[in-house]
Formats: C-alpha cells, sequence, structure tokens
C-alpha cells in the first residue's frame, strides 16, 4: 500500500514493481524519497504525503490508519524476525528489500 500511496506519479511509464527471490522479497517504487525525508529519517516514521487526495481517499476505505507508520512497522518486525530490511534510494526509485 505505501508504494501505491507514495510514488511519484509524474514519472510517466514506470510501475511499482514487485520481485519475490529465493532469499528476498524486494518492491521497488518510482521516485525518490520527497522533501527532507531520507532514508534513515523514514524508518522512524518521518513521513511526506506526496499523494494527499490518494492518501485521504484510502484512510476513507480504511486501507490505511496513519501516516508515517507503516515503514516503522516492517522495521521493528523484521527485527523481532530477525530478517534484514534494507532500504535505500536507487536511481529514480525507492527501494526496500526484506531479506527471508
Amino acid at each position: 500500500m505505501n508504494a501505491c500511496v507514495h510514488r511519484d506519479y509524474s514519472i510517466t511509464g514506470s510501475r511499482i514493481r514487485v520481485f519475490m527471490f529465493h532469499d528476498r522479497l524486494e518492491v521497488r517504487s518510482p521516485g525518490r524519497l520527497p522533501n527532507s525525508v531520507d532514508v534513515e529519517k523514514i524508518k522512524y516514521g518521518v513521513s511526506y504525503a506526496r499523494n494527499p487526495i490518494l492518501v485521504k481517499f484510502m484512510e476513507n476505505l480504511r486501507y490505511i490508519d496513519k501516516m508515517g507508520r507503516g515503514v516503522p512497522m516492517v522495521v521493528k518486525a523484521a527485527q523481532q524476525l530477525g530478517r534484514t530490511l534494507v532500504l535505500e534510494e536507487v536511481g529514480e526509485e525507492f527501494v526496500v528489500k526484506l531479506g527471508f
């Protein structure tokens, strides 16, 4: 859901991509992190609504409940399960890699 709500829709011709490898799950979302948000800050819940209308729509449908909670929940779950989690910007994409 994060990739759908936060991707950069101004980058035409690109798509959210989800890859499953034997050792990890990888999600690639078009667009770098916006404004003052960086990879370290996002782990602690710093967020920015790039697409506020879409965010509100998803909140109304109860697909999401609060901005800034998604990535910290994944970080915490990965730590509890002893999984590796890599968050990075690669070119014009935000990439999340969750190890198995």
